[in-house]
């Protein structure tokens, strides 16, 4: 669709999850590109929760969803906890609809009902597989007579509700955003169910009834739905409805090219979260995986992240997730952030973990732009600075230099960064020390580790009296 088109209409996307689980990677990346696309065009950005299995589903997993979309930026103009004009947004809410709409598609003929079981799907299935065909319902409710049904009412069997796909030659195709043309034959696509005996609805039905009332004008998900939206289309069709325009994006691989599990990476932005990545960080790593991007420092900002996305600049091709990526973005974030805010954040972990930094405030945010090196995370960054809330074990040899230095530390009058590389050098040349020989001993003595902020940095922000204390403890 042309960009002229975009700008007269109100563009309405929709982010849709099931609460069976966290949001992971994934789901948040469908989330983020549904936001950016209707952000772009000053439209809106839907919130609606399908919870019609109601074995699976609960309300903790929707409040969770719901915590790691806000936590990432992405809030929604309409939903189930703030309305809006096409309430209520939860599928479970909405099942009178649903009804109401198979009762027009009954009128129409398009639907009929199905007696067949679960078992005899299952063996019909394994029938068609045994013989190298496809698995697709054989249709044989689809010609029943007023007489076979009432039969087979009275056994107790309760139908559920097929479409009737046109047994005709030729292909249903339609225009995708980012695959281009996609279709299926007729014959392929097979009879599928639309409402269930207990009168709940599938996936593929309630979605284009929700998206129908809801005015959504683009569908964007994974492209596991491209199968879908064929059968989809036919249902729009039936009802005379227009359907909205559909972008289905590729779906995120690991390393081995499979579908992401637990095991293999497929992270719950709740995880990522506890581990101290910034939302900016994830945010922008999820933007690159399948967008091709000019300049990157644009994607930690929403609002110029949703001026540049153009669904016609995604890739068809599954990306992979890879951690390494992410860490690049993770530590590329920290360093944008301002030191302050860093600093604010730093100390509130300290107190969560009942720790203290030894230094001020003021001198945490001096020190940051050299303590930031390669750390990912807001955790990974903490840890490195554990010398500032933690004093270091006693070397089991401390160097035979280590008390003429502290007696002319002591007697340094003005504890600057810059007077104390000074002192340190000219002590180092005075006693013919090397280099690595003089300042790794000494950094080992006063922070207990090996690599860090330039040494006299450090020990002006720990101050004076907690240097000497530590070099002649």
């Amino acid at each position: 669709m042309k960009e002229r088109s975009f700008r007269e209409m109100h563009v309405r996307t929709r982010f849709a999850p099931s609460p069976t689980g966290n949001l992971h990677i994934g789901g948040a990346r469908t989330a983020l590109f549904n936001w950016i696309w209707a952000k772009r065009w000053k439209g809106s950005f839907v919130l609606r929760i399908e919870d019609t299995d109601k074995d699976r589903s609960s309300p903790e997993f929707e409040d969770s969803i719901k915590r790691d979309l806000l936590w990432l930026g992405l809030s929604w103009d309409e939903g189930p906890d703030i309305g809006g004009p096409y309430a209520p947004y939860r599928q479970s809410e909405r099942l009178d609809l649903y009804l109401e709409t198979l009762e027009k598609l009954k009128e129409l003929g398009e639907v009929y009902p199905c007696y067949c079981t679960e078992e005899e799907l299952a063996m019909e299935r394994k029938a068609q597989l045994a013989r190298g065909l496809p698995p697709r319902y054989s249709g044989k409710c689809r010609n029943l007579t007023k007489e076979d049904r009432k039969k087979l009412e009275e056994t107790g069997r309760v139908p559920s509700w097929r479409f009737k796909v046109p047994q005709k030659a030729g292909r249903i195709e339609f225009y995708d955003e980012v695959h281009k043309y996609y279709g299926l034959s007729y014959k392929d696509v097979g009879d599928f169910i639309v409402m269930r005996s207990d009168n709940i609805p599938t996936y593929i039905y309630a979605a284009v009834v929700d998206d129908h009332h809801m005015k959504i004008t683009h569908v964007i998900r994974g492209d596991e739905h491209l199968p879908n939206t064929i059968r989809q289309l036919l249902i729009y069709q039936a009802l005379s409805w227009d359907p909205p325009s559909f972008a289905h994006i590729p779906m995120i691989l690991s390393r081995e090219g499979k579908k992401l599990s637990k095991r293999e990476g497929a992270e719950g932005i709740d995880d990522l979260r506890k581990r101290g990545y910034l939302p900016e960080a994830v945010r922008a790593y999820l933007a690159t995986l399948s967008w091709a991007v000019e300049g990157e420092d644009f994607l930690f900002d929403l609002d110029a992240m949703a001026q540049a996305f153009d669904l016609s600049r995604v890739s068809k091709s599954s990306p992979i997730h890879g951690e390494d990526r992410l860490k690049w973005w993770g530590n590329k974030a920290i360093r944008k952030k301002d030191p302050e805010w860093v600093a604010k954040k730093l100390m509130e972990m300290a107190k969560d973990s009942g720790l203290q930094f030894v230094c001020t405030y003021e001198s945490l945010v001096s020190l940051l732009p050299e303590a930031i090196s390669n750390q990912a995370t807001l955790t990974e960054l903490f840890e490195s600075l554990n010398w500032l809330l933690t004093r270091p074990k006693k070397p089991e040899a401390p160097p035979e230099w280590l008390m003429y230095l502290v007696n002319e530390l002591h007697s340094l009058k003005e504890w600057k960064q810059d007077e104390i590389e000074k002192l340190l050098r000219a002590f180092q040349k005075r006693h013919g020390l090397k280099a690595r020989e003089f300042f790794h001993p000494l950094r080992i003595c006063i922070t207990g580790a090996h690599s860090g902020p330039p040494l006299p940095l450090i020990m002006e922000v720990l101050g004076k009296d907690e240097v000497l204390f530590r070099l002649q403890n």
